[in-house]
């Protein structure tokens, strides 16, 4: 019930903040071009996303089933948690 509670307010939250002032020019760049931020933290799969931490501004970024967007420290732990560690 929690993380769907976390989830519902993180949907509400990409309504509100345009993807243009979301994150910084560098981490909001690798969505539509080739920049080397953020990085891939992992993948979620119950939350169905994933992870991404800008190394410039620091924010914290999920990219699931619907565009990429910035996500706040409590959601973005609550998804870390979850993660699958690679192999590799």
């Amino acid at each position: 019930m929690r993380r769907v509670l976390v989830r519902e307010r993180a949907l509400l939250m990409q309504d509100v903040t345009p993807f243009r002032d979301q994150g910084c020019k560098y981490c909001r760049e690798f969505w539509i071009s080739h920049s080397d931020q953020p990085k891939l933290i992992g993948v979620s799969l119950e939350y169905q996303c994933h992870l991404y931490r800008c190394g410039m501004c620091q924010s914290w970024w999920e990219y699931g089933l619907n565009h990429p967007h910035v996500i706040d420290r409590e959601l973005a732990d609550a998804i870390a948690a979850d993660i699958v560690q690679s192999s590799s």
